[in-house]
């Protein structure tokens, strides 16, 4: 009965897609009797989180909340945030027991949640469904755990393995569902990186444009080092979310929503030291070559859209790695006659 409701948790949580970052995906429920009175899960950054959600929603259709069970995948925050401590409102409500996913990693919390639960009365229990609630929570847990930003590695593929033709055209490997699901990934992920070749080559929004909702558009991300996209007018300059340029030109570029990073050293490793200072969690890499070889070794997911098509010659996207690499596939889709992987990179032994 308790992965039943906690299964229900996870699965409300995922309402928060695209909303949250860098805050977890948490679903909360409120059962009594064994039945589902109330569900609530984290709406966006700042504000309610998934337990105050579902107190809220049971007192506005007059339920009696005390003596009830909560259900939560993330231990309830015990300190002072954008928002007050979850743990007072679930004393405050008397609740007789909580069953919490997994405990949060953060210092500021980390079974400190779980203590002052019990120190009030509480019965608490942990550890249920924990790798589906880890898999919810990957970008999250890599940020906090790791204080590194989740990087995954897109691009769509013909048959015998090249992202574009001789001539560096890539437009349209994949159908038209595998773009809707990249479009899904862009929601999902808080930035989106390419080269600025590919910027001026396919001269690309790099918005997240969703059927049926409305998307989260991603901080766009360009890698130019010699800063060949200044001043030029680009469809990734039009579009509201902000953009992040690296480079090495030293000219001044001044544009509206858009922030330039100079170095002299733009490694991969330079990169997301930038991108976690500056609270970015996540990163889509959508190419080209030259910048999926670079971020391989730093890569947690690929997704990878295969097309029945040959070219027989072209470019291939990790061309500019030297050495042999193995990814283990987790998950497979047909999009009609597309197919998506998704994979993990193969560490060492």
């Amino acid at each position: 009965m308790v992965e039943k409701f906690m299964k229900q948790a996870i699965d409300f949580a995922k309402n928060g897609i695209g909303k949250v970052n860098p805050n977890p995906l948490v679903g909360a429920l409120i059962v009594k009797d064994n039945q589902v009175i109330s569900k609530g899960y984290h709406e966006f950054f700042g504000g309610r989180h998934a337990e105050i959600m579902a107190i809220d929603n049971a007192k506005k259709n007059n339920f009696d909340i005390k003596g009830s069970d909560l259900y939560v995948t993330l231990e309830p925050c015990s300190h002072y945030g954008k928002t007050p401590p979850c743990v007072e409102s679930i004393i405050r409500e008397k609740f007789k027991r909580v069953f919490i996913g997994i405990k949060d990693p953060n210092p500021l919390v980390n079974g400190k949640g779980i203590e002052i639960l019990r120190e009030a009365g509480i019965e608490v229990y942990s550890d249920f469904l924990t790798s589906e609630i880890n898999e919810l929570n990957e970008i999250f847990l890599k940020f906090i755990s790791f204080k590194n930003s989740f990087v995954a590695i897109k691009y769509a593929s013909t048959l015998d393995g090249f992202i574009a033709d001789e001539t560096g055209n890539s437009k349209w490997i994949s159908n038209e569902k595998s773009r809707n699901h990249v479009h899904k990934l862009r929601n999902y992920y808080s930035s989106i990186m390419v080269g600025a070749n590919t910027v001026l080559k396919d001269n690309p929004f790099l918005n997240c444009r969703l059927k049926n909702k409305k998307g989260r558009d991603p901080i766009k991300i360009i890698l130019d080092e010699d800063g060949i996209t200044f001043d030029k007018d680009l469809n990734i300059f039009k579009t509201p979310s902000k953009t992040i340029i690296f480079t090495s030109n030293k000219k001044i570029f001044i544009k509206e929503n858009v922030d330039v990073v100079l170095s002299e050293n733009l490694t991969p490793k330079f990169i997301l030291n930038i991108l976690y200072d500056l609270k970015i969690d996540s990163v889509l890499i959508e190419g080209g070559a030259k910048v999926l070889s670079e971020f391989y070794d730093f890569a947690d997911k690929f997704h990878i859209f295969l097309a029945p098509k040959i070219f027989s010659n072209g470019i291939s996207p990790f061309q500019h790695l030297n050495k042999k690499n193995e990814l283990k596939i987790i998950n497979t889709k047909n999009f009609e006659d597309n197919i998506y992987l998704e994979a993990l990179r193969c560490l060492p032994e």
